[in-house]
């Protein structure tokens, strides 16, 4: 006898055993209905699933009756469906009994319906299978039943998209588009994508975008502008697109799928304001520079980040080793005043793979904050010329006198190429300007600015209370390439660089025309009259210098004006903040651990010059710039107190935090985006806007920072550049709103510095922190000539006689003034620094 009998009989005689047993209770016979069921079946191999009995029956009462009987009842599929559990009414309503699905109906054609050790786990086909076995097979046992049938209702969703407004769905849509973008680029930067691959998918969300715009129905005209300044998801959605054009594609293979992106993105922003949708854009908008506060009235979230971190970069102690020159802007970048994001902008004169690692770090950080990285340098906005030296010079001279200029009676005026006055006794402001033995630095006279003197406290400085000083940047004036033993350096207005830089093309010219064609005669006699008319308004002058080999003094003759413009009295380029003497002295600016820059030189103007007035001067047509410069709009008239709000480490002491708040929150005036302008001797009228947060930049081994202004974008032009150092930046006060005046012009302050690479920035000293400086120098409050009344007023107790003859010579007028310079008693330094 085999195991397998020997184990089926044993488990048969137990069963009947209990199963007799249990035949003689009184309705408590439920552990009859958890004992293992057995098949009738004679097939000797056991079955699992056949042995299990069903642990649910529909009677629980064991009765009266033969063992065989019970027995018989215990093995019987009894299954119950408890109506009560359809919580579906359109179920529990049907008529339908049955519960077969479709593939238990069809169960017969299964592979698998002849196999005897695989069972459907369908309840069907198993109750079937055993009421087969246990009927014979030919009937079925009337104690089973069926539950009611589960039925799949085919009823549509309700749309919500009806009850939406087009602005709502726009809105939806556009968060779909932000988080479709940020897939692909979390892909591309798990190496799951290559950039063509990203840039391709990137693009099909634009189109997809734009479909659903052009779908939109917008039968209430209620219409629809999507902005950064208003919509978190086009934020995110710009500095995906910012990082592909600035960042990624930046080799010469990605040119033509950079262009497709920049064609796309446009078309795509073209839908984020109903007015413009369904046309065509004309001009397709790369990336672009604004300033912070460009978009009046609204700002963009994160802008106090900014402002926080350059802070903090401009008090640091830390000592910083970088390439001399480099900067970080916080700007914002995108394609309108609409569409721009926040940008923090490092300019590296030559950038390496570490400051691009270094700012990929950087760029995870905010969602709506983009990192720039661009070849570009800060220098300073003096002119460095190279003109010919003294002996090429006389050499020139020398054949001049040998060939005589060619004299015509009917040759036209020339106009100059740098400004000369209509009234050289009244000369305007942003003449240019230099030193009269300045070989190759030239920049540009700001205004004129006076000392408010009270005569009866400070009678020793009365012989200044009606005098008048020109304004300049201390780098222009201070040039020690070719500096003389003089204490006090004349100076020349127009700049004596470019009379020199002038004359010496025109000779050179003047030579080269061969006199055998009567054609070219004509040619040679104009630049005749041109060199006459120079050497007219220009005489030649002797001048001292120092030889740069040998260092000894000798003289040089130079084209100069006939009247001397004036001479430095004093001057300054450092960088105030770093002792404690200077923090005290700072204590009435709004940052006193603040590293700023001061580059200042103070003229003393020539007493035959009037300079009562700030004037842009009549000599060129402003009206062509801007319509607006004319008649008073060409008077300064009010200096732009620009004092920042810059933010204030709070103490962990939770009494004072309140009180640290408040003080953060000063009246300081918001100035950000305020259009300005300038006329620099170089290149002329330009425009811009003042950005709300300063920069740091590290040049000669130091952190500076430096308020800037951002060109502007429609004049597609330089802002500054070498030779624009000193001019002022000015404003319309029509559009500054707490100015009293309606007309005129008010000063901002003055450049110092700008970009070298591309010329997009411009920076400058506020003009209310230059007044505040000279008065801690010299003890003296200052003014600007036009924007005060007191100017009217402070200097008239002991009025003194200014006038001077004309028919003085130069050379005693220099005399007379060097004189005067030393009864400053200290008021003003006696020396240039």
């Amino acid at each position: 006898m085999s195991m397998k009998r020997f184990l089926n009989r044993s488990r048969k005689s137990e069963t009947e055993k209990d199963n007799s047993g249990a035949g003689s209770g009184s309705g408590t016979g439920s552990l009859t209905n958890l004992a293992p069921a057995r098949s009738n079946s004679t097939n000797e191999s056991h079955d699992s699933v056949k042995d299990l009995q069903p642990m649910f029956d529909n009677n629980n009462n064991s009765g009266s009756g033969s063992g065989s009987a019970r027995e018989k009842k215990a093995i019987t599929f009894n299954f119950n469906n408890d109506l009560s559990l359809n919580l579906n009414p359109s179920i529990s309503n049907t008529k339908s009994s049955s519960v077969f699905t479709k593939d238990s109906e069809y169960i017969d054609k299964s592979i698998f319906s002849h196999s005897r050790n695989s069972y459907s786990t369908k309840q069907s086909s198993y109750k079937s299978n055993n009421s087969n076995n246990n009927n014979g097979g030919n009937k079925k046992d009337s104690s089973f039943s069926f539950g009611q049938a589960l039925q799949i209702l085919d009823i549509p969703e309700e749309s919500t998209e009806s009850s939406k407004t087009p602005y709502e769905l726009i809105t939806e849509k556009l968060r779909h588009l932000s988080e479709d973008l940020g897939s692909i680029m979390n892909q591309y930067n798990n190496s799951l994508f290559n950039l063509t691959t990203a840039v391709i998918n990137s693009i099909d969300c634009f189109k997809k975008f734009i479909m659903f715009i052009d779908k939109i129905n917008d039968s209430n005209n209620l219409g629809w502008k999507f902005t950064t300044y208003n919509n978190t998801y086009l934020r995110k959605i710009l500095k995906i697109y910012l990082n592909f054009y600035d960042n990624l594609l930046v080799e010469d293979v990605y040119i033509k799928l950079k262009l497709l992106l920049v064609k796309n993105f446009n078309d795509f922003a073209q839908t984020l304001n109903s007015s413009n949708n369904h046309q065509t854009p004309q001009t397709i908008i790369k990336p672009q520079n604004y300033p912070i506060g460009i978009n009046t009235g609204s700002s963009l979230p994160n802008e106090d980040v900014l402002l926080r971190i350059i802070d903090k970069i401009s008090k640091t102690s830390i000592s910083i080793k970088e390439q001399n020159g480099s900067f970080i802007a916080p700007i914002t970048r995108g394609i309108s005043k609409d569409l721009n994001i926040l940008c923090l902008y490092f300019g590296y004169p030559e950038p390496t793979d570490y400051h691009h690692k270094l700012t990929r770090s950087l760029h995870e950080l905010y969602d709506d904050i983009h990192i720039l990285v661009m070849k570009n340098r800060i220098e300073l906005a003096s002119g460095k010329v190279e003109i010919q030296s003294q002996s090429q010079r006389m050499n020139a001279y020398e054949r001049l006198q040998q060939q005589p200029l060619i004299h015509h009676p009917l040759v036209q005026k020339f106009k100059l190429p740098f400004r000369i006055p209509t009234d050289i006794s009244k000369p305007p402001i942003s003449l240019s300007l230099s030193i009269e033995n300045s070989s190759r630095t030239s920049g540009t006279v700001g205004g004129y600015i006076y000392p408010i003197i009270d005569i009866k406290k400070q009678k020793h400085l009365q012989s200044y209370a009606n005098s008048k000083f020109a304004i300049s940047c201390g780098h222009v004036c201070l040039d020690n390439t070719n500096s003389t033993a003089a204490e006090y350096p004349h100076v020349s207005a127009p700049s004596s660089v470019l009379i020199s830089l002038y004359k010496q093309a025109l000779l050179e010219q003047y030579h080269k025309i061969d006199n055998t064609d009567d054609f070219i005669v004509e040619s040679k006699v104009a630049y005749g009259a041109v060199l006459n008319q120079l050497e007219e308004m220009f005489p030649l002058k002797r001048v001292k210098v120092i030889d740069p080999k040998t260092k000894l003094e000798r003289y040089e003759t130079r084209n100069l004006p006939k009247n001397r413009f004036g001479q430095i009295i004093w001057g300054e380029r450092t960088l105030i903040g770093l002792n404690k003497d200077d923090k005290e002295k700072d204590s009435k600016l709004t940052s006193s651990n603040e590293k700023r820059l001061s580059d200042i030189a103070i003229i003393k103007v020539n007493k035959n010059l009037v300079c009562d007035q700030n004037y842009l001067g009549d000599d060129i047509s402003f009206n062509e710039f801007d319509p607006a410069l004319m008649f008073d709009n060409l008077y300064v008239r009010e200096v732009i107190d620009l004092r920042r709000y810059s933010p204030k480490g709070l103490d962990m002491i939770i009494d004072e935090v309140d009180s640290d708040i408040s003080s953060n929150s000063s009246n300081s005036t918001n100035y950000s985006g305020l259009p300005v302008f300038k006329y620099g001797s170089t290149t002329k009228f330009t425009k811009g806007n003042l950005n709300g947060v300063k920069l740091v930049y590290w040049l000669d081994g130091a952190i500076h920072s430096s308020e800037f202004i951002v060109n502007a974008i429609e004049t597609n032009s330089a802002f500054a550049s070498g030779g624009d150092s000193g001019s002022w930046i000015l404003t319309k006060l029509e559009d500054v709103e707490t100015s009293k005046y309606s007309k005129g012009l008010g000063v901002v302050g003055m450049l110092h510095s700008y970009d070298g690479e591309f010329k997009q920035f411009g920076l400058f000293t506020p003009m209310c922190e230059i007044l505040e400086r000279l008065e801690q120098v010299t003890d003296i409050k200052w003014g600007v000539v036009g924007c005060s009344s007191d100017e009217k007023t402070a200097n008239t107790d002991d009025p003194v006689d200014d006038e001077a003859t004309s028919d003085e010579e130069d050379d005693e007028e220099d005399e007379e003034d060097e004189s005067d310079f030393d009864d400053l008693d200290g008021a003003l330094p006696p020396e240039i620094d």
